[in-house]
C-alpha cells in the first residue's frame, strides 16, 4: 500500500493512506500537494488521482532499479510562474534514508487541550489513542495554527471518521453576558465577562484570579435572557491568557432550559472552537 506525504506552504506531513489524504486535501485543495516513493515531484491536490499515479510510480521505479541512484534530497516545489498553471521543479526520486528521515522528523504533530486542560503535544497516532481512551472524546480541542483557534475534534475528518465520534454533547456557543458572584473558596467577588455557554457551563474572560478547582456561585445576565440565570459552577480550566472555563454544578430548570433554548437558536450559526 502507497504511502502519501502532503506538502501546504512548504509544511511536510504524513505518512498517509489513500483515504486520509483524500480528508486532508479538501480542507486546502488549493495550497496543497501529494507526493509519494516513485513519483519525481509533487502533485497539485486538484490532480491526485492514486490509480492513474500508481502506474507513473510502477514505470519510475522499474527505471531506478535498473539504474541505481546515489542519496538525493525530497522534492522541493518550484516557485508560481507567470502563467496560470503551477509547475513542479523536476528532481530524481529520493532515496529510502530520506524518506524514512521524512517519517520520522516531519509529523504533523497537534497542540491538544481535554476538558479545557492542555495536553502534551501528540502526532495524529497518539491523538488517536489519546481520544480512544477517553470516555468523552468530544472534549478534545484541537489548536487550528492558522486560524488561531480551538477547534473541537470532530472538525479532523480523518480522525473523528477514525474513531467514529462526533459533534460534542455539549456545544459551546459564543454570547454577550456578565457573571456577578463569589468565589466560594475566598469569598472575593466577581464581575466578568462571560463569552460563551453550555449546557454543561460557561467560559469567561479577563480573569486571572480563578484557579483549576476552586467553585463560584451567582448569576449570569444577558440581552438574551429575560432574567438572571442562579448558577452554581467549579474551574475546570484557568490559562495564562486569563480564559477560565467553568461546569455548572447546581443550575435550576428555568435556566437549564433558557440556556438550551440559546444553544438551539446560535449554536448552528457558531463557529465551535
Amino acid at each position: 500500500m502507497e504511502k502519501w506525504f502532503i506538502n501546504t506552504n512548504n509544511r511536510i506531513s504524513g505518512p498517509f493512506n489513500a483515504e486520509e489524504v483524500k480528508a486532508h486535501i479538501q480542507v486546502d485543495l488549493q495550497n496543497a500537494f501529494v507526493w509519494s516513493r516513485g513519483l519525481t515531484d509533487w502533485v497539485p491536490a486538484s490532480q491526485w488521482n492514486p490509480q492513474t499515479l500508481k502506474v507513473k510510480m510502477q514505470s519510475t521505479a522499474a527505471k531506478t532499479t535498473a539504474t541505481p541512484t546515489t542519496q538525493q534530497s525530497p522534492p522541493q516545489l518550484a516557485k508560481k510562474t507567470t502563467s496560470h498553471e503551477e509547475t513542479m521543479t523536476a528532481t530524481v526520486i529520493p532515496s529510502q534514508a530520506v524518506l524514512e528521515d521524512i517519517k520520522t522528523h516531519v509529523v504533523e504533530k497537534y497542540k491538544v487541550r481535554y476538558d479545557e486542560v492542555d495536553q502534551k503535544e501528540m502526532t495524529r497516532d497518539e491523538l488517536i489513542q489519546f481520544a480512544a481512551q477517553k470516555e468523552d472524546p468530544s472534549k478534545i480541542s484541537i489548536l487550528d495554527r492558522k486560524a488561531k483557534e480551538w477547534k473541537e475534534l470532530y472538525t479532523l475528518p480523518e480522525i473523528a471518521n477514525k474513531l467514529g465520534i462526533s459533534r460534542r454533547q455539549h456545544q459551546r456557543v459564543p454570547i454577550l453576558a456578565h457573571f456577578s458572584g463569589v468565589n466560594t473558596i475566598n469569598g472575593q467577588k466577581l464581575n466578568v465577562r462571560v463569552v460563551s455557554v453550555s449546557q454543561g457551563g460557561f467560559g469567561l474572560t479577563d480573569n486571572f484570579d480563578l484557579k483549576l478547582g476552586e467553585g463560584v456561585k451567582g448569576q449570569i445576565s444577558s440581552p438574551h435572557f429575560y432574567t438572571p440565570i442562579t448558577i452554581e459552577a467549579e474551574v475546570t480550566y484557568s490559562g495564562q491568557d486569563g480564559y477560565v472555563g467553568l461546569k455548572f454544578t447546581q443550575i435550576n430548570d428555568e435556566g437549564v432550559s433558557l440556556i438550551t433554548d440559546y444553544v438551539k437558536r446560535f449554536g448552528k450559526a457558531a463557529d465551535h472552537y
